[in-house]
């Protein structure tokens, strides 16, 4: 399909998405460490297209989606990077380097995400809670049935756990 079609025209929007909706799909699975966030980006991508497509200029319409998922990717994955820096006291590099830079970031967010998954219940739910959901202290402790000082302290144990595993590695 080389037109975009008008905002209000729901066929041609199918169409497009029908026809660009695998490749698109296909692409962030392989660029994004997590195959629910590569189909989240996907739809996101196909959802921002159509509220800012009064601003298309023209060209060809799969480079113009392909771009707008390249760039929520790559947010998704900045953002996914700073929470792990922010919750693990790690630090990754954040770079916008070659597919082999990407591959190693694929690496390293298996590795945590591994990591993660080991950790003790009690100290994993916490942590899943606030660094990935985005909750506070207080939020996360109301769902878990803790205090918020206890989520701190599990937390603070969790993220000591994972720089102590972290720590050894030699990358």
């Amino acid at each position: 399909m080389s037109l975009l079609p008008a905002k209000d025209d729901q066929a041609g929007w199918r169409t497009l998405f029908d026809e660009w909706n695998p490749r698109i799909r296909g692409y962030l699975h392989r660029m994004l460490p997590d195959s629910a966030d590569a189909e989240e980006v996907a739809a996101e991508a196909f959802a921002t297209a159509w509220r800012t497509s009064d601003r298309f200029t023209g060209g060809n319409v799969s480079t113009w989606l392909f771009g707008i998922a390249i760039n929520l990717a790559r947010n998704r994955r900045r953002s996914w990077l700073r929470r792990l820096a922010r919750f693990t006291g790690l630090t990754p590099e954040i770079s916008e380097g070659s597919v082999e830079d990407s591959a190693d970031v694929d690496e390293r967010a298996a590795l945590v995400r591994a990591a993660v998954q080991r950790l003790p219940e009690g100290l994993r739910e916490p942590l899943i809670l606030t660094a990935y959901s985005g909750m506070s202290h207080q939020e996360a402790g109301e769902a878990l049935g803790l205090t918020a000082k206890a989520v701190e302290r599990r937390v603070a144990s969790a993220r000591e756990k994972l720089r102590a595993e972290f720590s050894g590695r030699q990358d």
